[in-house]
């Protein structure tokens, strides 16, 4: 398997975190972290280019969190800058434990006709199988206000699928469905998220696009450029490349004790390269 760790803020502070250990941890409220008021705690600097928040989420004053009172992350997680969560939907987005969103992922829900949800719950209660018409929302054809630096196919092919993301029109006929994200989770740079979850000790590359009412299941690893079709199921343990995606191959059974160490030790290099950081902003406005 490739090397997952995610990036420092810093190059030259990313060889500060030298210890796996977690850092001390502070008093929390609570163990889910609403978005709404992100900046419950701030990190020792004024200048400083995150937000930390009372369970130690690391969100980036760069990052555009909209409807921030529908995004719920539990804990210890990075939100990287040019990140944009829609949560102006009005469905709830949630993310776990131990996540890391580099630069420019997008996450926004699934939007289908109202009717197409309801009948999808009743399906549910009654166990009954039907099949469906999902009428998907149309995006106009341009992308802006996310870091963008991919020139390969799967560029063109997000730019296509994804556009200007903006909410929906009000409308009574349409709803938007909740987005979850498991821990110990990392989606990779400029890679946009329509699907309706995303299981716990998943990494999702670079530049990747995931449809709407696709499900990727635990312990998966989905390959950079990778297209997840609509309604596609990643069964655990798959690895996923292609576009249309496509199962091609089996992870360990220890891929889940893997992922979760990799994504603690990202944490704890992460927080101790920007407390470094800081510790050098200090230093220049002290000289």
């Amino acid at each position: 398997m490739a090397t997952e760790t995610a990036p420092p803020p810093s190059a030259t502070s990313a060889t500060s975190a030298t210890s796996p250990s977690e850092p001390p941890p502070t008093t929390t409220s609570s163990s889910t972290t609403t978005m709404n008021t992100p900046s419950t705690s701030t990190s020792s600097s004024s200048q400083s280019s995150y937000i930390r928040t009372t369970t130690q989420n690391y969100i980036s004053r760069a990052a555009d969190v909209l409807g921030p009172d529908r995004v719920h992350v539990r804990g210890k997680s990075v939100v990287r800058s040019g990140v944009r969560i829609h949560g102006d939907y009005g469905a709830v987005i949630s993310i776990g434990r131990y996540c890391h969103l580099d630069e420019g992922v997008v996450l926004a829900p699934t939007v289908v006709d109202l009717e197409v949800a309801d009948d999808d719950d009743r399906a549910e209660t009654t166990t009954t199988t039907t099949t469906t018409t999902t009428k998907i929302e149309t995006l106009p054809p341009t992308f802006s206000n996310v870091p963008n630096h991919a020139t390969s196919t799967s560029k063109r092919r997000r730019d296509l699928f994804l556009a200007d993301l903006s909410p929906p029109k009000t409308s009574p006929s349409q709803k938007a469905l909740p987005l979850s994200v498991g821990s110990h989770t990392l989606i990779s740079k400029r890679t946009v998220v329509r699907s309706l979850s995303i299981g716990s000790y998943v990494r999702i590359g670079s530049d990747c696009v995931l449809h709407p009412r696709s499900i990727v299941k635990d312990c998966c690893v989905i390959e950079d450029g990778t297209v997840i079709p609509p309604e596609m199921v990643v069964p655990p343990f798959s690895r996923v490349r292609g576009a249309p995606g496509r199962v091609v191959g089996c992870l360990p059974e220890c891929v889940a004790g893997e992922m979760a160490e990799r994504r603690v030790e990202d944490f704890v290099a992460f927080v101790a390269a920007l407390a470094t950081e800081e510790e050098d902003e200090k230093e220049k406005e002290r000289s």
